[in-house]
């Protein structure tokens, strides 16, 4: 008898992976690369405890150094309050930097009875059309 043991570390003959075949063909998959900006990003936004009239609580490392910042420039710091007037005036001059993703899950139909497959349709459609014609009427609720 020349059939080898099946077992532990010993898999059937069938089984096993051919002469030259690897086990693995695609191999590891490449790490994709984190920007620096991410990087920050998650550091600034990664929460953080601290306490607040003898009560634990936790925040957002970013809005810590702008509380950080607010109490220096109340105390005196005069270089805090620079920066905290400069940070005002970006924040209202650009708004908020963030990208947020709008998604409408309910539109309403432009006329009663009209399903969303309708709806698509005629706005593939109306591609071509003039825009001024298009925001001319998009003010109207009852067509």
């Amino acid at each position: 008898m020349s059939e080898k043991p099946i077992g532990y570390r010993n898999p059937p003959a069938e089984t096993r992976w051919r002469q030259g075949v690897s086990g693995n063909p695609r191999g590891r998959p490449k790490r994709k690369p984190i920007s620096l900006a991410n990087i920050i990003i998650q550091f600034f936004n990664a929460p953080m405890e601290y306490r607040e009239q003898g009560r634990a609580k936790t925040a957002p490392r970013e809005e810590l150094l702008f509380r950080k910042l607010i109490e220096e420039a109340i105390t005196g710091s005069v270089p805090a309050a620079e920066l905290i007037l400069k940070l005002r005036t970006n924040a209202r001059h650009f708004g908020s930097v963030n990208l947020n993703r709008l998604e409408i899950t309910d539109w309403l139909p432009d006329y009663p009875g009209q399903t969303a497959e309708e709806k698509t349709h005629e706005l593939a459609d109306r591609r071509d059309a003039d825009p001024t014609e298009w925001w001319a009427n998009s003010g109207d609720l009852n067509p």
